[in-house]
């Protein structure tokens, strides 16, 4: 089965905390940081979330053109198998497509940049994220950014479907115990997920990680 080639981006503080305590976003990365998500991500078919993000943060998944002259701007996939995208959130406006990927087929109407798209369940009720990446994969999607939140990106690592991970780890101490986390720690990220470290540099106050995955 050929699918997308997935890249996993995300910023967590040095106890590896995604978010605030609330599980709302805050401002982990540096400016550095952000510039360097925004090409990444101008580079891209799509990118991906899952609709707890986009009900909590609402952002507009698009490439800004203060950051990349003349964006092409990804398709927006968000995983919403119950289909809760709020009707004025960002991820739906015209500013790009946007593929919503529901559990069962609704009649509810968005813009006409809008597509609901049914996928399998697995065995837990979510989104099966093998189907769905042959689903991208048809409708010519060959890189996908995944950025969110943390239960998604771990979904991907954990079935095994991820081949590249940015992680850039800011010099910020976060807390609480059920605070939203990407990992223990790079080592644990690692080990768990089956990627190998292949790049690390200081990226303004902190640091980038590069994994791809073992072979």
């Amino acid at each position: 089965m050929r699918t997308p080639y997935v890249i996993v981006n995300c910023a967590m503080s040095s106890d590896g905390k995604t978010a605030s305590p609330t599980g709302r976003q805050i401002r982990i990365s540096c400016d550095e940081d952000i510039e360097r998500m925004y090409n990444l991500r101008n580079k891209c078919d799509a990118v991906l979330v899952g609709v707890n993000t986009v009900i909590s943060d609402n952002p507009r998944l698009t490439v800004k053109e203060t950051y990349v002259k003349k964006p092409v701007q990804p398709v927006r996939v968000i995983l919403d198998t119950h289909l809760r995208t709020p009707m004025d959130a960002l991820t739906v406006d015209n500013s790009a497509k946007t593929l919503i990927i529901t559990g069962e087929k609704f009649s509810k109407k968005y813009g006409d940049n809008v597509e609901l798209v049914q996928c399998s369940l697995d065995k837990d009720g979510f989104i099966d994220l093998k189907n769905l990446l042959d689903l991208l994969c048809k409708r010519g999607i060959k890189k996908l950014m995944v950025e969110g939140g943390s239960t998604v990106i771990w979904s991907f690592l954990n079935h095994d479907l991820v081949d590249e991970t940015f992680v850039y780890v800011s010099p910020m101490i976060i807390g609480g115990k059920n605070t939203p986390y990407l990992a223990k720690d790079i080592k644990d990220f690692e080990k768990k997920s089956g990627l190998k470290l292949v790049d690390e540099k200081r990226l303004g106050p902190g640091r980038l990680f590069c994994f791809k995955r073992k072979k």
